[in-house]
């Protein structure tokens, strides 16, 4: 994956914490109208949206591949190496 990829997924998650702190301040705060609480959740939401739908579109046309936490062999590997390890010939 190419590194400007990762600046922008990674800027992407910081401006949702903090319009999801920000709304949380102007909750906490008796001086906010509640208008002020429903427009910054609104745009995590958004925001939280377009980079789901952006990361999908971004898999599905090979720019990003995703992968497991584990790297794994092929069945076909692994079945091999269970029988030689059991002493079958091949």
């Amino acid at each position: 994956m190419p590194p400007l990829i990762k600046y922008l997924i990674i800027l992407s998650l910081c401006v949702i914490i903090y319009n999801l702190f920000k709304a949380f301040y102007h909750l906490s705060n008796r001086k906010s109208s509640p208008k002020e609480v429903v427009k910054s959740l609104a745009i995590r939401v958004g925001l939280s949206l377009t980079l789901f739908i952006s990361l999908l579109l971004a898999s599905y046309l090979g720019i990003i591949k995703p992968h497991t936490i584990v790297p794994s062999q092929p069945i076909e590997n692994n079945l091999q190496t269970d029988l030689n390890k059991k002493g079958a010939t091949q």
